[in-house]
């Protein structure tokens, strides 16, 4: 997996220590008996790794789609949008 910066690893004990001063922009890593237990990130950052990793998803499909035929045109689109649109009128 691709990482920009090293993780950050801390013991349990450490954490609780200086939880209320840590900076946790990059992954912290907090470590029991030498074993990894938990992962704290900003919320900020993990919201934005929830969102990369849906768009991957969304894409995974939309290369399945092209792979076995379901797609149309730009101009099949707009004809069967403009039809939805038609008929919703009614």
């Amino acid at each position: 997996m691709y990482q920009t910066k090293q993780s950050r690893i801390t013991t349990v004990s450490a954490f609780k220590k200086e939880l209320s001063s840590m900076n946790v922009e990059e992954p912290v890593v907090v470590t029991q008996n030498g074993e990894p237990l938990y992962v704290v990130r900003d919320p900020a950052q993990y919201e934005m790794q929830q969102e990369q990793m849906a768009f991957m998803k969304l894409m995974s499909f939309a290369e399945k789609d092209l792979k076995a035929g379901r797609t149309l045109s730009s101009n099949q689109l707009r004809s069967n949008l403009e039809k939805v649109l038609t008929n919703d009128g009614n």
